[in-house]
């Protein structure tokens, strides 16, 4: 028996029932509850607002000092929220290719104007669908915050692909292509996508281009359209496999960082962080290559 056997009793199946459009700020009629940083279309099919309960604040100083063990900075840098449809119960998976497209371009023109600031060195793309990811908000939306350190578990990764540039005088995520065939669930000659060899959770996926870049922005607007048609398509093999669920979808930018490949992940928060997790002992369910096969066979049974 896998782990994935084990007997649950709680209730587990997470509702994605939300509280209806009159308690919801991003609807177009309530448009002056929000402060525009800009728009697409007119009227708008994809708005971009400023946060309005930012974690990083740009009017804040840039303020990075330590003290013996302590370290602390101030709350310096951008947080954007990019509403990607009018439509209330629409979700990322439901959208058509031309709302891909104008998706991928509010998220590369809004990493675009962060990056302005020289002070920033990490942009995070993120996405939350359902309580159990994080999401707060039913309303299809996606973040982007500019950090002015790269810190944490960033670090740890970055570091990463620096020794291992060191190494093997290749990139880390190009190589990973080669040696994760058996896992991967789509690829063309602009993308891949694969479950990796150490999932962290169960169905985590890797999407990246094939070009070397550092960050969203240095792709056109049709290569990152591509690369989330890849991400769509894997949400909705998700769906059909694991049933409507929570996930994330993150995306991450080191542009001055050029050994770094830009890429995003698709993870499906259907495993919970529990005693182990919080402990550094990661894993998934399933097996990865069980997964990429049943989720390959989706996509190409769906004619996704």
């Amino acid at each position: 028996m896998s782990r994935k056997d084990r007997p649950i009793d709680y209730i587990t199946k997470e509702s994605v029932e939300d509280k209806g459009r009159e308690y919801c700020p991003f609807e177009p009629e309530k448009y002056e509850l929000n402060k525009t940083f800009f728009e697409i279309g007119n009227p708008w099919r994809v708005r971009v607002i400023y946060n309005k309960y930012p974690i990083l604040e740009h009017r804040a100083a840039n303020i990075h000092d330590a003290d013996g063990i302590f370290e602390r900075s101030s709350n310096f840098g951008y947080s954007f929220v990019i509403i990607d449809t009018r439509e209330h119960a629409k979700r990322f998976e439901q959208f058509s290719k031309g709302e891909i497209e104008d998706l991928a371009s509010a998220m590369a023109e809004t990493e675009r104007r962060i990056l302005l600031d020289k002070d920033i060195t990490f942009v995070y793309l993120n996405k939350n669908f359902g309580r159990k990811s994080s999401g707060t908000l039913s309303h299809s939306h996606w973040q982007t915050i500019g950090f002015a350190r790269i810190k944490g578990i960033m670090e740890m990764r970055l570091e990463r692909v620096k020794e291992f540039k060191s190494k093997k005088r290749s990139c880390l995520l190009e190589h990973a292509i080669e040696k994760e065939k058996e896992r991967m669930i789509f690829e063309d000659e602009d993308v891949a996508a694969f479950a990796p060899f150490a999932q962290l959770y169960t169905g985590e996926t890797v999407v990246m281009p094939k070009r070397h870049v550092s960050a969203l922005s240095e792709l056109s607007d049709q290569e990152l359209a591509h690369i989330l048609s890849v991400c769509n398509k894997i949400v909705v093999a998700n769906n059909a496999y694991f049933g409507t669920h929570p996930y994330n979808i993150l995306g991450y930018s080191l542009k001055y960082e050029k050994d770094f490949h830009f890429h995003i992940e698709v993870t499906p928060r259907i495993s919970d962080i529990g005693p182990m997790q919080m402990l550094g002992y990661y894993g998934s369910n399933i097996m990865p290559e069980d997964y990429a096969i049943e989720i390959r066979k989706i996509i190409n049974d769906q004619k996704l």
